[in-house]
């Protein structure tokens, strides 16, 4: 009788073992998971750049919530720095950002500003002189400026790399 409780009782373990993993499964996804971070204010919102290199590389490639597309400026620019701006569509106070360049290793120099109204523009953060290479930057602000609009201007850059960002983050409560 002892023998034929436990194989009883194996079999009833052995039902519910593909429920705990598949329970498990769902609760770790959020670790995982593709899907873009939904915190940022920029995700999705209207892009634009003073030139891009090529259709695949256009200014909306850079809010997508897609660490692997990136906005890359022309080659060659015509007037003065190149600089990607998004438009949150409504004023926040803005408390920072997060940039991912293409490269990692690579020194990119820059300064983010924001506006309300795309005229009158205030500096969030002057990275024009800062030494490093890597290739991700979170930001702080130090005082929570109300901006629909954001602009990061590249200003300088290292050798065999070019103006571009693979992805930006816009952080921030309603104004």
């Amino acid at each position: 009788m002892g023998a034929l409780r436990r194989q009883f009782e194996a079999r009833k373990a052995a039902r519910f073992i593909p429920l705990l993993i598949g329970l498990l499964a769902c609760m770790a996804a959020p670790l995982w998971s593709a899907e873009p971070d939904s915190s940022s204010l920029a995700l999705h919102k209207p892009a634009s750049s003073s030139s891009i290199e090529n259709d695949e590389h256009n200014a909306a490639k850079a809010n997508d919530g897609d660490p692997d597309t990136s906005w890359c400026a022309d080659d060659e620019p015509e007037n003065g720095p190149e600089w990607w701006q998004v438009d949150l569509k409504k004023s926040f106070d803005l408390t920072g950002c997060q940039i991912r360049w293409p490269y990692d290793g690579k020194k990119y120099q820059y300064k983010v500003e924001g506006s309300i109204d795309q005229k009158k523009w205030s500096l969030l953060s002057d990275q024009t002189k800062t030494k490093s290479a890597s290739q991700v930057h979170d930001l702080k602000f130090h005082k929570a400026s109300p901006a629909r609009f954001v602009r990061i201007t590249v200003t300088a850059f290292d050798d065999g790399c070019w103006a571009g960002i693979a992805e930006v983050k816009v952080f921030g409560a309603k104004h």
